[in-house]
């Protein structure tokens, strides 16, 4: 199992700023400046400039792999293939493998966008999404999750419900869900959200994870919403339609999408016991990612914007 997109998103918006601070040189002092206006502060796209990261900025279209594409609008820079690497870099973090941009908006939100090539995802239990049953099988694996981040020396992590609950969109073959999140870091007072939309294709489906200012989140998950269904599409033969008799088929649906992918799915599917110990690790690795996601989007956005999280 790949390492979880969530997770390194995560840890990449945690620790972006202080990396992007480092890499940037310091100004000699200067001997009686004389007074000045207060210079502006540095956009965040400006500051990835600076840290030597090349930003695409739209108006453009811009590739994500080789079987998507999405048009740049004007206040949104884009983090191609050249530079990835020297993003995460910047982070001290390992790329998961599956990455195929960032989008970041001058509006203080992110898209993180990979791609996992898993086969076509039949959507034949798009009416059988329970939610309440989605949400007790991840609290369960919160429960298993914790005991690991306790081994770690790191602070535990509350699924305190549904933002909203698993919606999928028979229309556009996307499916989309939010959670509210919470840390024992401070007694679980402040709550985040954390947003997943998978974008279905033909052999596989696009995993964007939404990065947002608490505060903005309802504003920049519409705006996502709508960008992702007019500026978003599959490259000609890679859409979810033009499947054909033959080509790979997912060994899972919808639900076990919600609950984490492959491993989550196999385990779904009764392989638990053929493959234990590398299933288990990976239901750890999901729900990690989860709490891990939600303390990078605090602190990030403490950090840039001086906001806070929703009580």
């Amino acid at each position: 199992m790949k390492t979880s997109r969530s997770l390194l998103s995560a840890v990449a918006l945690l620790l972006l700023p202080l990396a992007i601070a480092a890499a940037e040189p310091e100004a000699p002092a200067a001997t009686n400046p004389a007074p000045e206006a207060e210079a502006a502060p540095k956009s965040y796209a400006e500051k990835l400039r600076g840290a030597g990261v090349k930003l695409t900025s739209g108006p453009a279209k811009v590739t994500l792999g080789k079987i998507a594409e999405y048009d740049l609008p004007a206040g949104q820079h884009f983090v191609g293939a050249d530079s990835l690497d020297l993003f995460f870099k910047l982070t001290k973090n390992m790329r998961g493998g599956n990455e195929v941009g960032v989008v970041v908006s001058d509006e203080h939100w992110m898209m993180f966008f990979d791609y996992d090539e898993v086969g076509y995802v039949k959507d034949d239990d798009k009416d059988k999404l329970d939610a309440d049953k989605l949400m007790q099988s991840m609290r369960e694996g919160e429960v298993r999750s914790n005991e690991a981040r306790k081994e770690q020396g790191w602070d535990e992590m509350k699924i305190v419900g549904w933002a909203a609950a698993p919606h999928y969109d028979e229309a556009t073959h996307n499916l989309k869900w939010a959670l509210k999140l919470s840390s024992s870091s401070d007694n679980y007072k402040e709550v985040w959200i954390n947003e997943s939309i998978r974008l279905l294709g033909r052999g596989g489906y696009m995993n964007v994870t939404l990065v947002a200012n608490p505060e903005l989140f309802d504003t920049a998950s519409r705006a996502a919403g709508t960008l992702l269904a007019t500026n978003f599409g599959y490259s000609a033969g890679q859409k979810y339609a033009e499947w054909k008799q033959g080509d790979k088929v997912a060994a899972y649906g919808l639900s076990a999408l919600v609950l984490g992918g492959a491993a989550v799915g196999a385990a779904k599917l009764g392989l638990l016991a053929k493959f234990g110990a590398v299933l288990a690790k990976g239901w750890k690795v999901v729900v990690l990612a989860v709490g891990a996601l939600g303390a990078g989007i605090v602190k990030l956005f403490r950090r840039l914007t001086g906001s806070h999280p929703r009580e």
